[in-house]
């Protein structure tokens, strides 16, 4: 059986239909894990089928324990928008959100006679219609939350933010609520915490550079930041100072959910984490500049590859000194920087004397090649496909560099002279040459690249396995041609 279904009245059409009056009426006011669980179960509802429409794929795929889940679809059903099946297993059904099914809830007059007289006396400019007052009823019997508390709940909001709207009185007592604020001493408490607090939030509003009086969703926010997130009046001033002139408030707020998400609570930790970021951001601008390019902002560049560098271990001046040479191999990009940073993190070279010594050896071999060049009488610039050519002729093959540069003057005028340097150096590593000497005698008895290894009946058949064959590819497959080559 299906745990989640739609009423008749709900219109299905073959996707998820969330209808402007949830969005408008019932969303701003309701919990956000609330939220999620209605549209999840809806989605669930909606696609017509009985395999995993359970409370248990809800609990799995939301993360939340089954009786949080019946708590929110009881909060779905005072407001009508489901009714909830009397039945073993429970089902829950969804509603149309234009004519709720709103479970008829009586209250006993002389129990909340009170309370409907002072709520009314608290807002005399208008006049409550019993329907609000039923939901004033419903909440503090949902929430289990005291008639007093509720009464200094709605006091405040008159008050302090200057508001008489039932939606938004009932919003604040629910949230409040959901905080364990239920009882007249705790709404009290919150308010002694709210006025306790006013010094420290203007201090911080004096940090920012602002004049304005602080609001009260402002000293709301700076309850949270202490109380629920652990910040120290201290460390929320060191925030203040960082976000001095850069956006006010509404800047602070943000950055100090960005310091909690990092875990950082004190001070000492927030100077730190502002100085980390700072200088992640000069040296993203650094390396920008020394690579001749722009990005519009550097909050990408800094989380996509600034950050991650350095925290593989790289230097600064490691990574400026690859900057200053990727710009000298016409690599202009963070993303082909990114490319050798790679490798030479795979090679462990993450220090900027590294870098200057592996910089030295590369420079010395492009002197080599380029020497192998003019030999060739070839004047083109040094090609990737250059050093692929010399370092397998010297690193592989084993050629010294005297011997290739003695080979080089036999392709002089040749079309692709590194090619016919490959050609000949070939055929002398099968013939076993390798000194200048032994070039010197192949070169002159005019066997430029005629020569045949080995007598063809000196060859000896050999079968191989395919399982030997594909072992030597593999071998073959291994080889990084760019390993030492950046």
């Amino acid at each position: 059986m299906n745990f989640c279904r739609l009423s008749r009245e709900y219109v299905r059409e073959g996707y998820t239909e969330i209808d402007n009056v949830f969005l408008s009426g019932y969303l701003p006011e309701a919990d956000s894990l609330d939220v999620k669980i209605y549209l999840y179960g809806l989605w669930l509802a909606g696609t017509g089928r009985e395999t995993d429409n359970s409370i248990e794929r809800i609990s799995l795929s939301l993360k939340v324990t089954e009786e949080r889940i019946m708590r929110a679809f009881s909060y779905w059903e005072e407001l009508g928008l489901v009714s909830i099946g009397k039945s073993s297993p429970v089902t829950i059904t969804y509603n149309s959100v234009k004519t709720p099914v709103t479970p008829v809830v009586k209250y006993n007059a002389k129990e909340y006679g009170d309370f409907v007289e002072e709520i009314r006396r608290i807002f005399p400019e208008r006049e409550l219609p019993p329907q609000d007052i039923l939901r004033y009823v419903e909440l503090m019997r949902g929430y289990k939350v005291e008639p007093n508390a509720m009464l200094l709940i709605a006091r405040y909001c008159r008050d302090a933010r200057g508001t008489t709207n039932t939606a938004y009185v009932l919003s604040v007592a629910a949230n409040w609520a959901k905080e364990g604020v239920r009882t007249e001493a705790d709404v009290n408490a919150r308010l002694d915490e709210f006025e306790s607090n006013l010094e420290a939030v203007r201090s911080v509003y004096a940090t920012l550079g602002l004049r304005s009086a602080p609001s009260v969703e402002d000293r709301e926010m700076y309850v949270r930041w202490t109380k629920e997130y652990g910040f120290g009046p201290d460390a929320v001033l060191t925030a203040a100072r960082a976000c001095k002139k850069r956006g006010g408030i509404r800047k602070l707020a943000s950055y100090i959910e960005e310091l909690h998400a990092a875990g950082v609570t004190t001070a000492a930790e927030a100077e730190a984490y502002r100085k980390s970021k700072e200088e992640a951001r000069d040296l993203a601008e650094e390396l920008i500049r020394n690579l001749g390019c722009y990005y519009a902002s550097l909050d990408m560049p800094i989380e996509t590859y600034v950050n991650p560098w350095l925290g593989l271990g790289f230097e600064k001046g490691a990574l400026l000194k690859l900057a200053k040479f990727c710009f000298l191999r016409n690599v202009r990009t963070l993303d082909g920087m990114n490319v050798y940073v790679e490798k030479l993190h795979k090679l462990g070279i993450v220090t900027e004397r590294g870098i200057e010594n592996y910089v030295a050896r590369q420079i010395a071999i492009d002197a080599k090649i380029r020497e192998v060049l003019a030999a060739c009488n070839s004047e083109g610039a040094v090609t990737a496909r250059d050093r692929d050519f010399y370092r397998t002729f010297v690193e592989i093959w084993g050629f010294e560099h005297e011997t290739v540069l003695r080979v080089a003057t036999a392709a002089a005028g040749k079309p692709f002279p590194m090619s016919y340097i490959n050609k000949l150096l070939l055929i002398m590593k099968e013939n076993g040459i390798r000194s200048v000497s032994e070039a010197d005698a192949f070169l002159s008895e005019g066997n430029k690249g005629n020569r045949k290894s080995q007598p063809k009946e000196n060859y000896i058949a050999q079968e191989y396995t395919a399982e030997e064959i594909s072992s030597v590819f593999r071998s073959l497959d291994e080889i990084d041609p760019d390993e030492e080559d950046i």
